[in-house]
């Protein structure tokens, strides 16, 4: 049986692909996609910081602390140290801080607070580090080792507490909001009131355990910035409450500046794809 032709003479079976062909074909593109997109998901953008820069108006911030500055990070996830961490002191250095503020989940297992406090060493700002527990700092069962090894290196923290780290500026620090810990009234029974005030808390959780508390800036981390972000799916739809509500950036929640870093590690799977690390860079100025 001849093979069939078009009125143009061309044969229909040369011109159309099998089925097999057409599958084949699929996995090859596929495949040609997805090479370059899992490069830049897997290594580049994991070690892609971006140092974002914001300045903040704070009510009643003292004279002498006008142009003070602040870096925060977050979500270092730590197993083990490797080139980001290196890239991130050497960027923290580069920025002079007068404060470090790091809103929780240092690490991933107990193993790795050496890890944290060869970190912690070479980052020892004027003002001091302050940090907060997070979500895999609890499940690590580490938080008391945490806040003993890492005091050694210039590292307090803020459980349910609050210290006033300038004359005239306190900072407050509660437990892991994802996990209901956080208690804002223990936190902030010793700061008088109309003082100019920071929260540092691990998850936007934070924002539905204030009970009526108002703060001059808030900061969080926990989302990664959704961490895996694409045109049609993004990654803030595997959080909850909150957290998948104020996912990364400035917002204003009930009449306090709520900032979300996107952290500088990875959960789950070690990939980020539209959110970048991050390192934020706050320039604190009076209202």
């Amino acid at each position: 049986m001849l093979p069939r032709t078009s009125h143009s003479g061309l044969l229909w079976d040369s011109a159309i692909p099998s089925r097999r062909q057409f599958l084949l074909g699929c996995l090859g593109l596929g495949a040609a996609v997805a090479a370059p997109i899992g490069w830049y998901g897997g290594v580049y953008e994991p070690n892609d910081i971006e140092v974002t820069r914001r300045a903040m108006a704070i009510r009643n911030l003292p004279a002498h602390l006008d142009q003070t500055t602040a870096v925060q990070i977050s979500d270092l996830h730590l197993n083990q140290t490797d080139g980001i961490h290196t890239k991130m002191i050497d960027l923290i250095k580069t920025e002079n801080p007068h404060f470090v503020f790091f809103t929780g989940d240092l690490i991933n297992e107990s193993a790795a607070i050496g890890h944290a406090v060869d970190i912690f060493r070479e980052i020892r700002p004027v003002g001091g580090t302050w940090a907060v527990v997070g979500n895999s700092d609890r499940s690590s069962d580490a938080v008391d080792s945490l806040q003993t090894q890492l005091k050694s290196v210039g590292v307090r923290y803020l459980v349910n507490a609050s210290a006033q780290i300038e004359t005239g500026l306190w900072l407050v620090g509660v437990d892991d909001p994802s996990a209901f810990l956080s208690d804002v009234g223990a936190a902030i029974q010793d700061v008088p009131s109309d003082a100019p005030r920071i929260l540092l808390g691990h998850s936007p959780d934070i924002v539905d355990q204030l009970n009526g508390a108002r703060f001059d800036l808030m900061l969080a981390g926990h989302t990664h910035g959704g961490q895996v972000n694409l045109p049609f799916f993004d990654g803030a739809w595997m959080l909850n409450g909150p957290s998948s509500k104020y996912v990364k950036g400035l917002y204003n929640v009930h009449g306090s500046p709520l900032y979300v870093n996107r952290g500088i590690g990875t959960a789950k799977v070690p990939i980020r794809l539209g959110a970048r690390p991050e390192i934020t860079h706050f320039t604190f100025h009076a209202a």
